[in-house]
């Protein structure tokens, strides 16, 4: 069975986008892929760049969003506005992430 080049490129770019070869501005382009799943990849990295975090914060996919809510380097001005999402399940764990850190 042939793969589809979607397919392949996805995973790919998934493969990229957990390389930690990969960094800095290089992430950049994963950080707005088509692909949730490498965008999700991309806000889990603990070296994404500051930028990218906050963008990623205005992504509609809730993977990525939870992906970025576990990410600890995620700036508390993007956990204060997830924790009005529209999504509960985002909003909860954003709110939880927020009473941890005042722990």
């Amino acid at each position: 069975m042939t793969e589809l080049p979607y397919a392949r490129s996805t995973s790919q770019d998934v493969a990229r986008a957990v390389d930690p070869a990969v960094t800095g501005s290089e992430l950049l382009p994963y950080a707005v892929n088509r692909s949730a799943i490498v965008r999700a990849a991309v806000a889990a990295r603990t070296d994404c760049p500051v930028g990218a975090l906050i963008s990623l914060g205005h992504d509609h996919e809730v993977a990525v969003l939870e992906a970025l809510l576990r990410n600890v380097r995620t700036h508390s001005s993007v956990v204060r506005a997830l924790a009005d999402h529209r999504n509960q399940t985002i909003a909860d764990l954003a709110a939880q992430r927020l009473r941890n850190s005042f722990r």
